[in-house]
C-alpha cells in the first residue's frame, strides 16, 4: 500500500487517487457553466445535489429521463439499429434454455426455464448496451468484463475504518495476493478529468434492498476502486486516473439512492455523459421484453390442449345454464326444488345439465346445510 497526505489535484505519478466511499459527494462531469469546476470524488456522475438531490424511489412506473444536456448525444434510430443484434442473441439463448426435470412442475417447465433463463440474459443485454453506447463518448475508456481486481485484506480493512466518506491519496498493489477478486460488469475512465467508474449493472435490484447483499456487494466494490488505479497503470499503458468510484445500476429503474451508490437506468446518461443513453437502453430492454413474452405466450399456447368436441359443448351448455340463471325474482322459466329439500336454497334452470342419473346439477351460492 502506498498513501499519500497530498490531494488528488496534487498527484503526479497516476498511481494514488481519490477513492469516494461516499457517493453523495457526487458531481457531474459535464455539469451547468457554474458547476464545471467541482471534481468528481466518486466517479458516479449525476446532478448536483443542488439541482436534483440524492433520492431513492421504489415506483413501478415508467422510468422517466431527465433531460440533460451533454457534447456527446445519440442519434435514437441509429442507436436502436446498433444494439438490435445485442437483443436478437439475448432472444435465442432465452429460447435455447433447456430445462431440466422436474417433479413439481413437469411438463410446464420449459416455461419455468424460459423466466429463468431472462433473469440472466438480460442482466448481460444490459450490460452489453452500455458498453456499445459508452465508446459513443469521445473522453472514454470503456472496459467490459476483462477487468479482474482483486480484493485484498488491506483494502477491505481501509474501507472498513473510512469515515471521512473519502479516501485519499490511497492505492494497493494490483498484484497483491488476495483470497478473492471481483469483475466489475464494466469500468469506464475518464481521461480529460481522470477519473474511473467501477459499474455493476443489476437487472433488479429488489432481492438486493434491505439485505446483507447490497452492503457486501458495495463493500467489495469500494475495495476494488481502491486497486484500480495501480491496475490501470500497470495494464492499460500507464493509464493515471486521480478519482475513483462506483455505482450499481438498477436496471429496472425501481431505485435510485446516490448517497449508497444505487443508479436508476434512467440516470446512466449522467454515468456515460451521453445524452440519449438512458432513453435507447430502455427502448431496447422494452423490445427484449416484448420478444420474451411472445416465447412465454407460445409456449403456454403449445402446452394448453386442444379443446374437444364433447368439452366444447358441455362448456357450451354450461355457460347457457349459467347465463339463464336469475337469483332474484324467480320467473315462469325457472324450476325451484322443494323448500323442505337440502338444496332449497339453489335455484334450476329448465335446461339445465344433468348428471348421469338424470338430476339436474345446481348451481348457486354456497350455504351451511346444517343452519339452513
Amino acid at each position: 500500500m502506498r498513501s499519500s497526505t497530498a490531494s488528488s489535484a496534487d498527484v503526479g505519478s497516476g498511481r494514488t487517487a481519490t477513492v469516494a466511499s461516499d457517493p453523495a459527494e457526487v458531481k457531474p462531469r459535464f455539469a451547468p457553466a457554474e458547476h464545471r469546476d467541482a471534481v468528481d470524488l466518486n466517479g458516479a456522475a449525476a446532478s448536483t445535489r443542488a439541482a436534483s438531490g440524492s433520492h431513492r424511489s421504489n415506483g413501478a412506473s415508467a422510468p422517466a429521463v431527465l433531460p440533460r444536456s451533454y457534447p456527446c448525444r445519440l442519434d435514437p434510430g441509429a442507436i436502436a439499429a446498433e444494439l438490435e443484434p445485442f437483443v436478437e442473441k439475448a432472444v435465442a439463448q432465452v429460447a435455447a434454455a433447456v430445462p431440466s426435470p422436474d417433479a413439481i412442475l413437469g411438463r410446464y417447465i420449459a416455461v419455468a426455464a424460459l423466466i429463468r433463463s431472462v433473469s440472466f440474459h438480460e442482466g448481460k443485454l444490459l450490460e452489453d448496451a452500455m458498453i456499445a453506447i459508452g465508446v459513443a463518448n469521445p473522453d472514454l475508456v470503456v472496459l467490459g468484463s476483462g477487468v479482474r481486481l482483486p480484493v485484498t485484506a488491506a483494502a477491505l480493512e481501509a474501507v472498513a475504518h473510512n469515515r471521512s466518506g473519502a479516501l485519499v491519496g490511497l492505492s494497493f498493489d494490483a498484484d497483491a495476493k488476495a483470497k478473492s477478486t471481483y469483475t466489475p460488469d464494466l469500468v469506464t475512465v475518464n481521461r480529460r478529468y481522470r477519473s474511473a467508474l467501477v459499474i455493476d449493472v443489476k437487472r433488479s435490484l429488489a432481492s438486493y434492498l434491505d439485505t446483507h447483499r447490497l452492503s457486501e456487494l458495495r463493500t467489495r466494490m469500494l475495495a476494488a476502486s481502491l486497486i484500480l488505479p495501480d491496475w490501470l497503470y500497470k495494464e492499460r499503458k500507464r493509464l493515471a486516473v486521480d478519482s475513483v468510484g462506483i455505482a450499481i445500476v438498477d436496471g429496472s429503474s425501481g431505485t435510485s439512492d446516490h448517497g449508497s451508490g444505487l443508479w436508476s437506468l434512467s440516470e446512466i446518461d449522467d454515468l456515460l455523459e451521453i445524452e440519449g443513453a438512458a432513453a435507447a437502453i430502455i427502448a431496447m430492454r422494452a423490445r427484449f421484453a416484448d420478444r420474451v413474452q411472445a416465447l412465454i405466450k407460445d409456449e403456454i399456447l403449445r402446452l394448453a390442449p386442444p379443446p374437444s368436441a364433447s368439452s366444447s359443448g358441455e362448456c357450451a351448455a354450461c355457460a347457457k345454464a349459467a347465463s339463464a340463471q336469475d337469483f332474484g325474482d324467480p320467473d315462469p322459466d325457472h324450476v325451484t326444488d322443494d323448500a323442505s329439500g337440502p338444496g332449497n336454497h339453489f335455484q334450476t334452470a329448465s335446461d339445465a345439465v344433468f348428471d348421469g342419473a338424470g338430476r339436474p346439477i345446481r348451481f348457486g351460492f354456497a350455504r351451511g346445510r346444517l343452519h339452513a
